[in-house]
């Protein structure tokens, strides 16, 4: 599968079964941030940084909204303060031992052919509609 991602720029052409492959099934779409490392970086405002994942293999992707992390995805954590360093992250788990960091706005919408993403997320077929802020994308054999 491949995702052809429409940006204000022009369309960003990406192989997802080949990122899976290399990313151990976990495939994270946001925002283009120097504070931020994802997959897949959209250079656009409406995107949040955290905005979803793809977890899968070929053939059998799912999109969740938003993305969890077992570690900090801006560097920045802190076991004496939360938010740490000034994050505007919310995790779970932090003083237990085993953090999960998920950090998405939920107004920033993460959409199938124009509806929301489940709560555990929605299976990707080819052909599917997919919605990021404002930036539109399709799956693409």
């Amino acid at each position: 599968m491949k995702l052809a991602i429409n940006t204000t720029s022009g369309v960003m052409l990406t192989d997802l079964d080949k990122l899976s492959a290399q990313y151990q099934g976990t495939i994270s779409i946001g925002q283009k941030c120097k504070h931020v490392w994802n997959t897949v970086a959209i250079d656009d405002e409406s995107v949040d940084p955290f905005q979803c994942q793809i977890i899968g293999v070929a053939g059998n992707m799912k999109l969740k909204n938003g993305q969890n992390r077992t570690e900090c995805p801006k560097g920045l954590l802190s076991p004496k303060l939360v938010p740490c360093n000034g994050c505007t992250g919310r995790c779970v788990n932090v003083h237990a031992g085993r953090p999960t960091y998920y950090q998405h706005d939920p107004s920033t919408a993460t959409l199938i052919n124009g509806n929301p993403v489940g709560q555990w997320g929605t299976e990707l077929q080819v052909g599917d509609e997919l919605t990021f802020g404002s930036v539109t994308a399709v799956v693409i054999a």
